[in-house]
C-alpha cells in the first residue's frame, strides 16, 4: 500500500470517528471545548458549516511567531486555524479567536484574489495591505456580533467579547501601530518576488 493511499484511508477513518464521537472538524484536544461551545450557537454552527463547504479545515495549537504575536491566525494555504494556546488560557479568548479566524477562512477567496494580484504585481503594496486590513475589519465586526450573541445566550464566557473600532480608519491605524499591517507587507514582498 502506498503512503498516499494509507494517508487517505487514515483520514477517512479519522473523519468517520469524529462524526460519531464529536465535531467533524479536526481540532487540537486543548481547543475542543471552545469549538463545542461555538457549535452550540446556531450562528456559530452556521459559520462552521459555511467554512466547511469551501473545503476541510483544522484547528491546531501553534507557537508560530504570528500566533504568538496575535493569538491566532488563518493559514489559507493549509486551511488551518492556528491558536497560540499557551497565551490563550482563557476559554473566552480562544472562542473569540476561533470565531474571528473562521471569518477569515470564509473570506479565503478574497484573500486568494488579493494574493494573486500581489504575485502578478497588479496591486501596490500599500493597496494590498489596506485591502487585507479592510477584510480583517469587516471580519472583526461580523465575529464580534456572533461572540456577543453567544455571551448573551450564556454559551460563551464574557472573555469571548471581541472589541471593534469605531471605523476602518481607526482600525487601520492601530493595525499599523501594533505591527499587524507589517505582516501583510512582508507577505506582499514574498508574493511579488515569486
Amino acid at each position: 500500500m502506498t503512503k498516499k493511499l494509507f494517508s487517505i484511508i487514515l483520514l477517512i477513518a479519522i473523519t468517520q470517528i469524529t462524526f460519531v464521537f464529536g465535531s467533524a472538524i479536526p481540532c487540537a484536544p486543548q481547543l475542543q471545548k471552545s469549538l463545542k461551545a461555538i457549535e452550540q450557537l446556531p450562528e456559530g454552527k452556521a459559520l462552521l458549516e459555511s467554512v466547511q463547504k469551501l473545503g476541510p479545515i483544522r484547528i491546531e495549537t501553534s507557537r508560530y511567531n504570528l500566533a504568538q504575536q496575535f493569538g491566532a491566525f488563518w493559514d489559507p494555504d493549509e486551511r488551518v486555524i492556528y491558536v497560540n494556546f499557551p497565551n490563550q488560557k482563557d476559554d473566552g479568548k480562544i472562542i473569540g479567536s476561533i470565531i474571528f479566524e473562521l471569518h477569515n477562512a470564509l473570506a479565503n477567496a478574497k484573500i486568494n484574489h488579493l494574493d494573486n494580484l500581489a504575485s502578478q504585481r497588479k496591486i501596490t503594496k500599500a493597496k494590498y495591505v489596506e485591502a487585507m486590513e479592510y477584510l480583517e475589519y469587516e471580519n472583526s465586526i461580523k465575529a464580534s456580533k456572533i461572540a456577543e450573541k453567544g455571551i448573551q445566550m450564556g454559551l460563551f464566557p464574557k472573555g469571548a467579547h471581541l472589541p471593534t473600532y469605531k471605523d476602518f480608519n481607526e482600525h487601520f491605524h492601530y493595525q499599523k501601530v501594533g505591527g499587524h499591517s507589517a505582516w501583510f507587507a512582508r507577505t506582499y514582498d514574498e508574493l511579488s518576488t515569486m
